[in-house]
């Protein structure tokens, strides 16, 4: 996105220059007369590199706002299932349960991490929720219960993962939108 805004605004200036130097410049205005066919390429073509370049920045910008909800919906599908590994671990002691639905985070970041990493706000939770897929990996290493120091790093990153998810909810409709702050406010209280 940088680099189009770059080269939107490169075209930009190379057109305003040219403008410029054909007002104030004599000896300029005076080439491209007598060079009037490389003079027509030129404008037209810098005028077209500036219109399309604006036109992609409008429909990128378009695709985004578009997809926001439907990134959204994505992330809190994750995050569903990140509290759900992260209470696993903290409240039951059932280590094949715990590791199922540590498994199961795995799987949904491999899937979902393609369309939340094109969002700036979805791939920051994104490296919140696999931080959190570390700290579970690692409070699942040691066999038995995971120590009291690894739930409460746990916890901690849980509570991150929430707090970046709070901007990704808040793209949702408010019908959908009450649930999952329910939802979200019952994970925070738990953890």
């Amino acid at each position: 996105m940088l680099k189009r805004r770059i080269s939107a605004a490169a075209f930009a200036a190379a057109l305003i220059a040219l403008v410029a130097c054909d007002i104030w410049i004599a000896s300029f205005r005076v080439w491209w007369y007598h060079h009037s066919l490389t003079g027509s390429i030129t404008s037209s073509l810098l005028v077209l590199g500036v219109a399309g370049l604006i036109v992609d920045e409008i429909v990128a910008r378009r695709q985004l706002r578009e997809r926001a909800a439907t990134v959204a919906v994505q992330a809190i599908i994750v995050y569903g299932q990140a509290r759900r590994a992260s209470n696993a671990v903290l409240v039951e002691n059932e280590e094949s349960n715990a590791s199922d639905e540590a498994r199961t985070l795995a799987s949904m970041l491999l899937t979902a991490s393609p369309s939340l990493f094109d969002d700036p706000v979805a791939r920051l939770f994104l490296e919140d929720v696999q931080r959190l897929a570390g700290e579970l990996a690692r409070a699942l290493v040691p066999p038995g219960a995971p120590s009291d120091a690894s739930k409460e790093r746990l916890a901690a990153q849980m509570r991150q993962v929430h707090s970046s998810a709070g901007p990704l909810v808040a793209r949702l409709p408010a019908e959908y939108r009450r649930s999952t702050d329910d939802a979200a406010t019952f994970a925070a209280n738990n953890t």
